[in-house]
């Protein structure tokens, strides 16, 4: 009894709409109204707001939604811990992250694991914003900077140094800042953060910066910087080649902070699928 109507709860909410739950499942649509209509009476709570052209769901209807969802991907999780264990893995593995290094360094990983492991399935999401990896389910997500959520877990994959950088014909033009604090006064080429962080007296100080351009991808800045707009803040193994050939000079070396480390991050849960098991320590190896 406790199982019934959530399937039909679920591909109302996936679908959209009753008619199209019915398709999925096979029913008729009076067979999903009602089976929705006994689960809501048998908890004791509306979960989703109907009329005659759309559904919504209630603020209950949304917190049991991602509780259920915890508790089929538990299921899932179980079933495919134990085929995996038995076979050789397989299934999807969703993974999100932004910028270079999940580029240039954790997709070329991917291909390889997927040599090795070729009927699991690799799906990427190139996202800026904090994905929330539990309602929007996701197995892996690479993270830089300081890690926050409690309810993750959060593992070291590489420190990577950062430096500021700009072209000569910029600071000729505008000056060159002595201090962290003379920033504020330059056009500063954004990435991910306003909010640079500095070594300063031995102490870490932010400071806030501004300016006219604003990227979540690392090489629009590098070219941004490049064509003289302003001062970047990039990881040194992006600067180092630009350096190396003239384009760029390095500023304030002896502020910079060393703690800037990027995350393999993941849900807490009590069994992660044996295919993303296999995956977290392929990464983890390879740093």
């Amino acid at each position: 009894m406790i199982w019934q109507g959530l399937e039909e709860f679920f591909q109302v909410v996936e679908q959209g709409s009753f008619t199209k739950a019915a398709k999925v499942l096979d029913v008729s649509t009076s067979h999903i109204s009602r089976q929705l209509t006994q689960l809501e009476t048998r908890i004791d709570t509306r979960l989703i707001n109907r009329t005659t052209r759309t559904i919504s769901l209630t603020d209950a209807g949304h917190q049991y939604l991602i509780s259920l969802k915890t508790i089929r991907q538990a299921l899932n999780d179980a079933t495919d811990h134990l085929q995996g264990t038995q076979q050789s893995p397989k299934g999807l593995i969703r993974l999100t992250g932004a910028g270079d290094f999940m580029s240039n360094q954790i997709a070329p990983l991917l291909a390889t694991f997927m040599k090795t492991y070729p009927q699991v399935n690799i799906e990427i999401d190139f996202s800026g914003r904090n994905v929330n990896l539990i309602e929007e389910g996701f197995d892996l997500a690479i993270r830089f900077g300081r890690m926050q959520d409690s309810n993750l877990i959060a593992r070291p994959l590489t420190t990577r140094h950062m430096s500021l950088v700009a072209t000569t014909h910029y600071l000729e033009t505008y000056g060159t800042p002595d201090t962290p604090d003379d920033l504020v006064h330059h056009n500063c080429l954004i990435a991910i953060t306003n909010r640079w962080r500095f070594n300063v007296e031995g102490k870490v100080k932010e400071i806030k910066v501004q300016g006219n351009w604003r990227s979540n991808n690392g090489d629009a800045i590098k070219q941004a910087c490049i064509a003289d707009l302003g001062i970047a803040h990039l990881a040194k193994d992006l600067a180092q080649p630009l350096v190396d050939q003239g384009k760029l000079v390095y500023l304030l070396d002896d502020y910079q902070v060393s703690d800037n480390a990027t995350w393999l991050v993941y849900p807490k849960k009590d069994l992660i699928p044996h295919r993303v098991r296999l995956l977290i320590d392929f990464l983890l190896s390879q740093f």
